[in-house]
């Protein structure tokens, strides 16, 4: 199992986002993604293993960004060739 290396958090108090850089190595991904500065509050809060509840926000924020790129429907095209 990989594990998501944050490599950077910057917040944005105007915006009420934190900003979250991470990479995963085995799939090649060197991202960002935003979340809602309650959302990183609240997964920091209670102390010990904060930062495992960071990791599971970043991953479920980009997996609902990448499922968010999905099209809805898919179609095929054939093309015959004729003799």
């Amino acid at each position: 199992m990989d594990k998501i290396l944050i490599t950077n958090y910057k917040p944005d108090y105007t915006n009420d986002i934190m900003t979250i850089s991470f990479q995963i190595n085995t799939l090649g991904i060197n991202a960002q993604v935003s979340i809602t500065m309650d959302d990183f509050n609240a997964a920091i809060a209670g102390g010990a293993g904060g930062a495992d509840r960071v990791k599971l926000k970043v991953l479920n924020t980009l997996i609902d960004s990448l499922t968010a790129l999905k099209p809805a429907t898919t179609t095929t095209t054939t093309t015959t060739q004729e003799a």
